[in-house]
């Protein structure tokens, strides 16, 4: 598919219609997925597929709409049937495009080795699903998903640009006596850098470990939490620190730049592009430029991510973070810490080690109160050594309560991004401490 071809389609028709201001954004995108379940491939998948958003924006009013039909009958239709829906909208608030087009460096070089990735995804299943069985799990299921995207851009005022990136990542689960279970995960831009056999048998360990699991006593703990458990919950800080949540009201950040709402050895910035990256482009759904944008530093709030809309409102620049509608992280990066592992377990004289979480739900965006389910894999630590496996309980506390009582972070960092974990965030281990814990079930 020409995506500069279908983008010019799109955008000649919105023009025939004298529309002031248009944006066409199209992506080209081509997944490999391979499933397992009980220790056997079960499912093999090829799928493509392009789609097409458009913004228009006539006399004080805007919409937005996509498609995947991208014939060029039908994108004319289309976006006639969309400048219909336009009119009938009410006025409201209106930011124009800069006049001057934006300009962007070359498009990133995706990795040929994943493009050619499809046959090899069997024996990379099966490398994940041994090293399991090495680790002491019984059986495994999971699924390993290769995938590359085109993106191109172009608007009204004259910005043009494209970009494209690649990825592969694996999520394992293995099973032993007891319905315990473990959790592995390994996720890189580069086949060079995705590891099946350490997530296999992280899996695997964890569902060995965990077979004698209990149920912890409730109260207040340490807790350590591991990249993928940590990344989840930094994607909810991420979220509030949009402009567009400040201004709904459902931001814990509103009314706090400047202030402290982590500890001095916290800091959060999203990058646009960065080396390693699983996410983001180089030019936002409005055509600006991406960046890196400081969120935390050194535990202070810096500054909101925004659009054009929202920056406007705060009489700010926008930070290259469109979303049409809301502006979002691209690539999330947690500062990197100074400490082992080892020497984090350690420092922990009554605390909980987390390696995996399930449905974190929030109580209350405005003050951060959250909730969420630690699973396959927890441990409970005293005096520094590691007691057994804890089973059955929930964690309970406010986002920035938690951020706030940081007490170490690793040295080593690791991408993260899954079910639980949608933008990708580099990340390292989190000691937190006084978080409390109560059972799951009564």
């Amino acid at each position: 598919m020409d995506l500069e071809a279908l983008n010019e389609t799109a955008m000649a028709s919105a023009k025939r219609l004298g529309v002031e201001e248009a944006i066409v954004l199209s992506v080209t995108g081509k997944e490999r997925m391979i499933r397992f379940a009980n220790n056997s491939a079960t499912v093999v998948k090829h799928v493509e597929e392009t789609e097409l958003e458009v913004y228009l924006a006539n006399d004080q009013r805007r919409a937005i709409a996509s498609t995947s039909n991208v014939e060029e009958a039908s994108v004319k239709q289309f976006i006639s049937d969309l400048f219909r829906s336009l009119r009938a909208l009410p006025k409201g608030e209106h930011v124009s495009l800069p006049e001057k087009p934006s300009k962007f460096g070359p498009s990133r070089a995706l990795d040929r080795k994943l493009e050619d990735v499809g046959e090899m995804l069997p024996e990379l299943a099966k490398r994940a699903i041994e090293a399991s069985l090495e680790g002491g799990g019984k059986r495994s299921a999971g699924v390993i998903t290769a995938s590359k995207a085109i993106f191109a851009i172009l608007t009204s005022t004259g910005t043009k640009g494209t970009d494209a990136s690649s990825a592969i990542d694996l999520n394992i689960r293995s099973f032993g006596d007891n319905e315990s279970s473990g959790h592995g995960l390994s996720c890189s831009s580069t086949l060079s850098g995705f590891d099946p056999e350490s997530a296999g048998r992280k899996a695997g360990e964890h569902a060995k470990s965990m077979e004698t699991a209990s149920e912890p006593e409730a109260g207040q703990y340490q807790l350590l939490l591991s990249p993928t458990v940590a990344s989840n919950l930094i994607g909810g800080v991420a979220s509030a620190a949009s402009a567009f949540s400040v201004d709904a009201g459902i931001s814990y950040l509103t009314d706090k730049l400047e202030k402290k709402v982590a500890a001095s050895s916290f800091s959060l910035t999203d990058w646009g592009t960065i080396e390693g990256g699983l996410g983001g482009r180089g030019f936002d759904d409005e055509g600006i430029p991406t960046k890196s944008t400081p969120i935390i530093e050194d535990g202070v709030l810096k500054g909101y991510l925004h659009n054009l809309t929202t920056a406007s409102k705060w009489k700010t620049k926008t930070t290259g973070n469109a979303g049409l509608v809301t502006p979002r992280p691209w690539n999330i990066e947690v500062g990197a810490g100074d400490a082992s592992y080892d020497q984090m377990v350690k420092e922990m004289k009554r605390g909980i080690i987390l390696t995996s979480n399930w449905y974190t739900r929030f109580k209350n965006y405005r003050t951060g109160e959250f909730s969420t389910v630690p699973r396959d894999g927890a441990y409970l630590v005293e005096g520094g050594k590691v007691k057994g496996g804890l089973k059955g309980m929930r964690v309970s506390d406010e986002l920035q309560r938690m951020f706030s009582s940081v007490e170490m972070l690793s040295k080593e960092r690791e991408w993260i991004e899954w079910w639980e974990v949608h933008t990708p965030t580099l990340c390292p281990w989190v000691l937190v401490d006084g978080v409390k814990i109560t059972k799951a079930y009564d």
